[in-house]
């Protein structure tokens, strides 16, 4: 059950856009990149369903203004759950 191209686009410019900033740590920034890089290989691990987890856990709130895109974090939630349970 991989992620459809809608949803892996969505993740990967949310991942971009919040996750690269200067402000934050390295490590952060370093994670999140390896994350972007493993979705476009479609070779996700344990960890990076983890860090999209907690990402969009973060970014819910800051789109809930936004019905369409709020539904379709919702969505990515629910995904990467089951894809957290199978693995």
């Amino acid at each position: 059950m991989p992620y459809l191209s809608e949803e892996a686009a969505v993740l990967e410019g949310l991942l971009g856009a919040y996750f690269t900033s200067p402000s934050l740590p390295e490590s952060l920034r370093r994670d999140y990149s390896a994350v972007r890089q493993h979705i476009e290989s479609n070779q996700l691990t344990r960890a990076d369903y983890q860090r999209i987890r907690s990402a969009v856990d973060f970014l819910l709130p800051l789109h809930k203004a936004s019905p369409s895109e709020y539904r379709l974090l919702v969505g990515v939630l629910t995904k990467t759950t089951a894809l957290l349970a199978a693995h």
